[in-house]
């Protein structure tokens, strides 16, 4: 799968680090890489959003969803968005493809939107460009939600 290993060995975009390493949630890789490499095997390639989350997945230290900090963002989190320049501010939901449905907050961590915001922290800047929202600076402004957080561990 020369795609799918080559989108390994690039440094992440967004990382979210604890003791200075990249961390996800083990449940989180568990899950998604053999999602992704299903996808490449289907298709023969993988677009460039999936790629980004795989290198992500890959370089990361897995760790057990007990250990995950609550300002980190996983699968099924909430976040608040903020948009410096323009002061919008959008709630999105991180999903698996399956429930994407944007026009109910809901995007796949495989489209653009879901990969900038994967293993991202509250106050990481976010590049964002989505139909219908305003261009500019956005940054996570909060996780309104996060299964983790709220002891939920399987999620």
């Amino acid at each position: 799968m020369p795609n799918v290993a080559n989108a390994a060995h690039a440094a992440p975009s967004h990382p979210a680090a604890v003791a200075g390493g990249l961390i996800i949630s083990a449940l989180d890789q568990e899950r998604l890489v053999p999602l992704i490499e299903r996808m490449y095997l289907r298709d023969h390639s993988i677009h460039v959003s999936a790629g980004a989350v795989l290198r992500r997945l890959r370089a990361a230290s897995p760790v057990p969803p007990e250990a995950i900090p609550p300002t980190l963002v996983t699968m099924n989190s909430t976040v608040v968005l903020h948009n410096i320049d323009s002061g919008e501010r959008r709630e999105a939901t991180l999903v698996y493809p399956e429930d994407h449905d944007p026009s109910e907050g809901c995007w796949s961590v495989l489209c653009p939107l879901g990969a900038a915001i994967f293993g991202v922290q509250v106050g990481d800047p976010v590049a964002l460009e989505v139909e219908g929202w305003a261009p500019g600076r956005w940054v996570l402004a909060e996780l309104a939600f996060q299964p983790e957080a709220r002891g939920w561990l399987t999620m």
